[in-house]
C-alpha cells in the first residue's frame, strides 16, 4: 500500500514539474511586448537581430526591425522612420500595413550615405509612436 501511494505521489510530482516546465518554456519563447532593434544580421529563425546594438561603424548597411508581440491589439498602418537626433526632418521612412500574422517588420537603412553622428529611429503604429531608439554612426 505504501509503495502504491509513493508511486502515485512521485507520478503526481513529475506531472506538476512537467506542466511548470512547459509553461516556463512557453513564457521564455513567447513575445509579449513590442521591440525595436538595429543591426546588420537578422536572425533566420526568430524575429530579432543577432547583432542588436546602438553604436555602429558606418561601413555596412543597417537593418531596423520592429518586433511584434504574439498577441496584437489591432491591425493598423505601421511605419519606421529615421531622423538625425534632435531634428524633425525625416531621412528615411518605410510603411507597412499590419496583418494578423505579422511577427516583425524590417527596414533596410540607407545609412551609408549619412554622415557620422547621432540618429533616432521611430516605430509608429497608427498615430502613436510605440518605441524609439537612439543610435550612433561612427
Amino acid at each position: 500500500m505504501k509503495k502504491k501511494i509513493s508511486g502515485l505521489l512521485i507520478a503526481l510530482i513529475l506531472i506538476c514539474v512537467s506542466i511548470l516546465a512547459i509553461n516556463l518554456y512557453h513564457g521564455l519563447i513567447s513575445n509579449k511586448t513590442y521591440d525595436l532593434q538595429l543591426g546588420h544580421n537578422p536572425n533566420q529563425e526568430l524575429p530579432k537581430m543577432d547583432d542588436d546594438g546602438v553604436s555602429f561603424k558606418n561601413d555596412t548597411r543597417l537593418i531596423a526591425m520592429a518586433i511584434y508581440p504574439d498577441k496584437k491589439e489591432q491591425i493598423l498602418q505601421a511605419q519606421l522612420y529615421v531622423t538625425k537626433r534632435g531634428e524633425s526632418r525625416v531621412l528615411q521612412v518605410e510603411k507597412m500595413r499590419e496583418t494578423a500574422d505579422l511577427a516583425a517588420f524590417e527596414m533596410r537603412l540607407r545609412n551609408l550615405s549619412w554622415e557620422p553622428g547621432e540618429y533616432t529611429i521611430y516605430f509608429k503604429r497608427g498615430t502613436e509612436i510605440q518605441l524609439s531608439l537612439d543610435f550612433t554612426l561612427k
